[in-house]
């Protein structure tokens, strides 16, 4: 991985300038700081203003685990492409399959319902339901080891068989389904009609867009991590704001 804000990196953001290109961000972790209460998550004033900037000058996207509904008045309607649910949920998405996993979730709500809240609420793991997806948090959880067995006891549980994507100090758990981040980005390339793309990531979910291998989309990880397919990476999150200014500069 090469650190992105070198004359390399500037010159393969430079490139993407030159074409109709898809700007595509992560929300949590990227966009936003990571905070020990996922509902506190908010855009830093200095994002807000670069990311309404790019999104009037190009075509602009935040592609995150939240739900569509949890996320729209957290972006604001500048940005208008906007997927959730890691890809499950967005214009690309008909809606019979977004039907089909909405049932699945309910299925397994009523199983945590019934089997595991007492277990869910003694052990502080929260429990963030999305409609088409669940997210365990365990992030402010003493008991890490516990609530991780929990979690693994649960999904496990679960039928038909999970998807399931760890994040930092989270578990992902969707319905199987042809839709992640990574297909969900081909897609809306291929609608707004653009060649080339930049996405940026900061955890494990991101990796189903940086493992698509293709040289078309530059890929950016939040923190340097050997074990990641992510061509580029920045020192920390409050980097976001530099790129969004670098490229909004470049759009001109």
């Amino acid at each position: 991985m090469d650190y992105l804000l070198t004359d390399k990196g500037r010159d393969n953001l430079e490139s993407l300038l030159k074409g109709r290109s898809l700007y595509a961000f992560d929300f949590d972790g990227t966009l936003a700081k990571i905070v020990p209460d996922p509902s506190a998550a908010r855009l830093g004033r200095s994002v807000r203003f670069w990311l309404e900037a790019l999104a009037k000058r190009a075509p602009t996207a935040v592609i995150s685990g939240r739900s569509l509904e949890d996320l729209r008045p957290r972006i604001g309607t500048t940005v208008p492409d906007l997927i959730g649910n890691h890809g499950s949920e967005g214009p690309h998405v008909v809606q019979e399959a977004m039907q089909q996993v909405r049932e699945t979730c309910h299925g397994w709500l009523r199983l945590l319902t019934d089997r595991f809240q007492a277990e869910l609420a003694q052990s502080g793991v929260l429990v963030e339901t999305k409609s088409y997806s669940f997210s365990f948090h365990y992030r402010t959880v003493d008991r890490r080891d516990e609530a991780r067995a929990l979690i693994s006891r649960i999904v496990a549980s679960l039928s038909p068989s999970p998807r399931i994507v760890l994040g930092k100090s989270v578990v992902n758990v969707m319905p199987p389904s042809m839709w992640h981040k990574g297909t969900a980005l081909l897609e809306c390339m291929r609608r707004l009609g653009c060649t080339t793309a930049l996405y940026v990531g900061d955890d494990e979910t991101d990796e189903d867009v940086f493992g698509l291998g293709d040289h078309h989309i530059l890929t950016v990880r939040i923190g340097k991590k050997n074990a990641s397919s992510a061509r580029f990476f920045l020192k920390r999150q409050t980097e976001i704001t530099q790129v969004l200014r670098l490229l909004v500069e470049g759009c001109g």
